[in-house]
């Protein structure tokens, strides 16, 4: 990420009040390293007085224990629909999972070239180092906090 893209996604200053998700598709497909059923579930997060913000992608296996087969939640943020200028070259891939942590469930940006969100949407591959310690860092767990508050298909990530 360069500085001027760093510049913008630090300047979102997004809080999780001040989006609405639209939930979208949902798919099932053979989980890669169990064989299990996978899930995955995709919207769209608006700013409440503005267009769209960001889409999200939430895959997990239904059953599967979060300590050791963790959900993957990525976002691709940037400008999308009639507000697109440059479509995927001013998108950012950011990536996280979802996972059992010592304490109780926890959540961690990871780097998102590994992820299939990274493939076409976006031209801004965020590694785990362009989040965290941001500005862009809150603004991202408030967009995951908006798609769990308010997507009712993911509301078992909130227990």
């Amino acid at each position: 990420m360069n500085e001027q893209q760093r510049q913008y996604f630090d300047n979102l200053h997004i809080q999780a009040g001040d989006l609405i998700a639209e939930p979208l598709e949902e798919h099932m497909s053979t989980c890669e390293c169990c064989g299990g059923i996978s899930r995955q579930v995709s919207g769209y997060l608006h700013l409440k007085d503005a267009g769209t913000l960001a889409s999200y992608f939430m895959q997990w296996t239904p059953g599967a224990p979060l300590a050791t087969h963790p959900a993957n939640f990525d976002l691709i943020v940037g400008p999308w629909g009639e507000d697109e200028e440059e479509g995927p070259l001013s998108r950012c891939a950011v990536a996280l999972i979802h996972f059992q942590g010592e304490n109780g469930p926890a959540v961690m940006v990871i780097d998102a070239q590994q992820r299939p969100a990274a493939t076409g949407l976006a031209k801004i591959i965020a590694e785990r180092s362009d989040v965290i310690g941001t500005p862009f860092a809150n603004s991202v767990f408030a967009m995951y906090d908006a798609a769990l508050l308010q997507d009712h298909r993911l509301s078992q990530f909130l227990r």
